[in-house]
């Protein structure tokens, strides 16, 4: 079985969780919609309580899955260098011009990823525990990387922005903290990691 399969399989009880979590909350929130004037308090805040806990399950399910994800690359890429970051909206369509076809990127942004790299190049790594590689670039196929702006389902963050010799532009949202969390990085921790990507090619 691929590493892409056995990674959703492992997730798949949690994420029927939230989904099952989320249609109770809709059903709950339209039966308070439905009879505001006598709705019962008590299913008021059950209601409350179960939305925040939702936001907080696929919070925490996100950030482990990308610790988990980092752990694994550092064993399998000992001596690189790596950082969390959120793929931009544009992403899954620049990857296919650079020939990489990678299903399940968000339309909209945000889907997590791990930027990794060394004297010899780049990769994008995306999974849990059973990361895979997304796009392997060996710094003679980087035209240059730069900084820029992205959309990961949110507003307009500061972005890295990897450009190949063939045209793609391959625009990642780094996280603020190295190995992910809920934060993006801010314009001088996203042009401290711009020098260290242009260090690490300059040293290739």
């Amino acid at each position: 079985m691929s590493p892409r399969r056995t990674g959703t399989l492992r997730f798949l009880p949690a994420v029927l969780g939230v989904i099952g979590v989320s249609l109770f909350v809709v059903a709950a929130w339209r039966r308070l919609l439905q009879s505001r004037n006598n709705a019962d308090p008590a299913l008021v805040a059950l209601v409350a309580i179960v939305v925040v806990g939702v936001f907080v399950v696929v919070f925490w399910w996100a950030v482990h899955r990308s610790r988990a994800r980092q752990l694994t690359v550092a064993t399998l890429r000992p001596g690189w260098q790596l950082h969390g970051v959120w793929a931009d909206e544009s992403l899954g369509r620049e990857l296919v011009r650079q020939g990489v076809w990678e299903p399940g990127l968000r339309p909209s942004g945000g889907s997590r990823l791990t930027l990794a790299w060394t004297n010899w190049g780049i990769e994008l790594w995306r999974g849990g525990r059973t990361p895979y590689v997304v796009a392997s670039l060996p710094w003679s196929a980087v035209a240059s990387t730069t900084e820029g702006s992205g959309h990961a389902a949110a507003r307009e963050r500061p972005a890295v922005v990897v450009t190949t010799l063939i045209g793609a532009s391959l625009v990642l949202v780094p996280c603020a903290r190295a190995n992910g969390g809920v934060l993006p990085a801010s314009t001088a921790q996203v042009q401290g990691l711009i020098t260290a990507l242009r260090t690490a090619r300059d040293g290739s």
